[in-house]
């Protein structure tokens, strides 16, 4: 009779574990293609399968995504989507940049879970919901893709907005013909999927040309110029720095040595710039950094 009182209550156990669903809302490649099927509607959530006794789903394409415990609901007189019994459940942490490794879940953390990179992910949780695994045969991306997205280029990661990676933190934009980004036009600088890096403005979201502006990720906050940029954007991983100029030459402190090397004078003719790596056009009376046909050394001017 013990044996099966045992028996039972093992049963019963794995009955209950089983029955506790899971759910995930995000951003990733379409339904079709085998992405979420409604990405960011808590009320029509992805749902986990049980496998081996831990929740498992596969997802096409994903980039960001939230899991929680309970369904959101729909608002019986708007019809939009509400949020706040799915987020109360959620569960969240802080993936990284590795894959197939197990990062422990913070219970009530709703703060999105960003994916190492942009891909066909198997996000694996355990099943006491206390770690989640995602592993993926998508290859890590080659550097860092982070692009200008806003009201100029309908808020798309355009190949023809995509940003330069000059170093592991150094990243310019050289805006082309008929590029350029207005006054008062809202932007950011993220990455394709919203993901990983989503890069905007704190509580003041006007930024000067020529100035070097801290930005952060995830911020809510858009970014606006305080006039019409058509020049250079440079950006910084060191500190998250941005700085923009109607100059497509101007080089900011930030860019240090690695900004002024990138700059190629035009028909063999030298640019100067000083340690801090600022363009001078009369240098006089100090120590700079020549630019002359793609080669750069130091030079004293008196």
């Amino acid at each position: 009779m013990k044996k099966f009182y045992a028996f039972a209550a093992a049963a019963m156990v794995a009955v209950s574990a089983n029955a506790q669903a899971l759910y995930m809302t995000g951003a990733s490649a379409a339904a079709e293609e085998g992405g979420l099927p409604a990405q960011w509607d808590p009320a029509n959530p992805a749902e986990f399968e049980v496998v081996d006794g831990n929740f498992q789903l596969e997802v096409a394409g994903l980039s960001t995504f939230k899991i929680s415990t309970v369904k959101g609901t729909y608002d019986e007189t708007t019809g939009a989507a509400i949020w706040d019994e799915y987020n109360a459940n959620a569960l969240g942490c802080e993936y990284g940049d590795e894959q197939g490794v197990a990062v422990a879940l913070e219970a009530g953390n709703d703060a999105n879970i960003m994916c190492p990179w942009t891909g066909d992910w198997k996000v694996v949780v355990a099943g006491d919901l206390s770690t989640i695994t995602l592993t993926t045969e998508t290859p890590a991306p080659d550097g860092i893709k982070l692009y200008l997205r806003g009201d100029m280029n309908s808020w798309d990661n355009i190949e023809g907005w995509e940003f330069e990676q000059l170093s592991d933190n150094v990243f310019r934009f050289v805006f082309g013909e008929g590029q350029a980004i207005a006054a008062g036009e809202t932007f950011k600088i993220a990455d394709g999927g919203w993901a990983k890096y989503n890069f905007g403005a704190g509580e003041d979201a006007m930024l000067l040309l020529e100035v070097d502006t801290e930005i952060f990720n995830g911020s809510n906050t858009n970014m606006t110029l305080e006039e019409e940029c058509n020049g250079v954007c440079w950006f910084t991983f060191d500190g998250n720095w941005v700085a923009f100029s109607n100059d497509p030459d101007f080089v900011p402190e930030f860019a240090g040595n690695v900004g002024v090397n990138s700059v190629a004078a035009s028909n063999g003719e030298a640019q100067y710039f000083n340690l801090q790596g600022v363009r001078v056009a009369n240098p006089e009376n100090g120590i700079f950094i020549v630019v002359k046909d793609g080669k750069s050394y130091k030079t004293v001017v008196k």
